[in-house]
């Protein structure tokens, strides 16, 4: 009963459950008691919640019931074991469903495609064969489909998994590799709430299109310009090139967009030409703390002309690998390859890697006030304390969708002085950064706690004290 109170009505109606498809919705006999359901199916996984409305008036049972798994496969295997099933001394077969939330209903079948296929992210060279190879562990593959061009015939990269069983898509949702970011596709036809980014996009979009005129394009922008016509900007390294395009390409008046991996920072960097001070301004006014995808968001500046030195070699690195694939291709079906030239390009292709990956370790730390790096002002670096320091206060982290680069959060932190350690816990999305010196981590809770790292907001607060290490005894 505890539990229920904590729930407003409105949480009931608009929160979905975590893991999705993890609580279930059953018609039964309305003779039955919480501790018979319990009693039923917590063989299948661990009950989180069982919630029995009642009737307002009468605080008679509806003859119906929530139950809330903490995994979605648990709710799958019980509503594929106990749906038109007796229960206790009942005289009426229960009919299990798959709920929304906590008040609401999926009506569709279990066994609707819906619940039995997977939307996965694959790299490009991935073939079929591999995808229902490493996915039939988890239960019988119906079908792998692959997206590819009309066209090329070439990946979009990403995919649809459909299994037999929703409980072998559940499995497999929670087991599979993280790099497939695998989640339940929806089908076809399917129109969901729009989200707060593809709003603010839309009426972005038809602000900018809705006259014919140049003039009254400009003047429907209604800002100052300040005498640039290039931006900069920084986001997810999930993006492509077609992406970002048509996102930059919604001001009107872009001329050029060149976009490229920082592979030191795991970010996506880039600069947009447009061909009038007005688009520019705008699109710093308008993209800038957009969210996409959901999340992570893009950071927007006028544009800095001077780019750090390894930075300039980045757009360079995929025409230098393809040259490399193709003489390595033409080498292996020549009987007289040309070695020299082969020796050229594997010597080209290995500066510029070398320079992306190694080369800005030379280089000063990132400007405090750099919008690609982090959204609040950081003082200068400091040295960290010795690893056996004695732990006054630990910070909690939160970086949703995912952390930053260690290396990222370990300048970060450092910058308040007293930093033991920084560190993330394996495939999780928190972590904790340890100070020898109490006003350290205070500092760090001040100034770091919302702010946006690499694309990445963060939560920091206080952590609980570190429990003392266990003394080993020596016989």
């Amino acid at each position: 009963m505890e539990n229920r109170s904590k729930y407003s009505r409105n949480d009931e109606k608009d929160s979905e459950d975590s893991p999705i498809y993890s609580r279930l919705f059953i018609v039964c006999d309305r003779s039955l008691k919480e501790e018979q359901f319990r009693t039923a199916f917590s063989q299948f996984g661990c009950i989180e919640d069982i919630r029995i409305p009642r009737h307002h008036k009468t605080g008679e049972p509806k003859g119906i019931v929530f139950i809330k798994f903490s995994k979605t496969s648990e709710a799958a295997k019980a509503l594929e074991s106990m749906n038109i099933k007796f229960i206790s001394n009942s005289t009426r077969t229960l009919k299990v469903m798959v709920a929304a939330n906590r008040s609401e209903i999926q009506s569709e079948d279990y066994n609707y495609e819906k619940y039995r296929r997977l939307f996965i992210h694959i790299p490009k060279d991935m073939t079929e064969d591999i995808l229902e190879e490493n996915f039939k562990k988890f239960g019988f593959v119906e079908d792998v489909l692959i997206q590819r061009d009309r066209e090329t015939g070439t990946s979009k990269g990403f995919a649809y998994i459909t299994y037999q069983k929703f409980s072998e898509a559940a499995i497999a949702f929670e087991e599979c590799d993280r790099k497939y970011r695998a989640i339940f596709a929806q089908p076809k036809g399917y129109k969901r709430n729009e989200t707060s980014y593809e709003t603010n996009i839309k009426g972005l979009a038809n602000s900018t299109t809705a006259g014919n005129q140049r003039h009254s394009l400009m003047s429907m922008m209604n800002v100052n310009p300040k005498g640039f016509t290039r931006v900069n900007f920084t986001c997810s390294p999930y993006l492509t090139q077609m992406q970002v395009d048509t996102l930059f390409d919604i001001i009107p008046g872009m001329a050029n967009c060149t976009y490229f991996i920082d592979l030191s920072k795991n970010i996506g960097k880039g600069s947009v030409l447009y061909s009038n001070p007005i688009s520019a301004t705008y699109a710093v006014k308008k993209l800038n703390g957009f969210e996409y995808p959901p999340g992570q968001s893009i950071f927007v500046e006028p544009a800095n002309p001077n780019l750090a030195p390894y930075e300039c070699d980045f757009p360079n690195i995929p025409s230098a690998v393809n040259n490399l694939r193709n003489l390595i291709s033409l080498t292996a079906k020549s009987s007289s390859p040309d070695l020299a030239q082969l020796a050229e390009a594997i010597a080209e292709a290995s500066k510029l890697i070398k320079v992306a990956t190694s080369g800005a370790s030379g280089i000063s730390n990132p400007d405090t006030k750099d919008l690609n790096y982090c959204s609040v002002r950081l003082p200068a670096p400091q040295p960290l304390a010795h690893i056996d320091s004695p732990v006054a206060k630990r910070c909690f982290l939160v970086c949703k969708p995912q952390p930053p680069p260690l290396t990222v959060l370990r300048d970060i932190f450092c910058r308040f002085g007293n930093l033991i350690n920084v560190y993330t816990l394996p495939n999780k999305t928190v972590g904790y950064a340890r100070y020898t010196v109490r006003e350290s981590a205070d500092e760090a809770i001040r100034i770091l706690h919302g702010a946006e790292v690499c694309g990445v907001r963060i939560k920091v607060i206080e952590a609980e004290a570190e429990a003392p290490a266990k003394k080993i005894r020596l016989n």
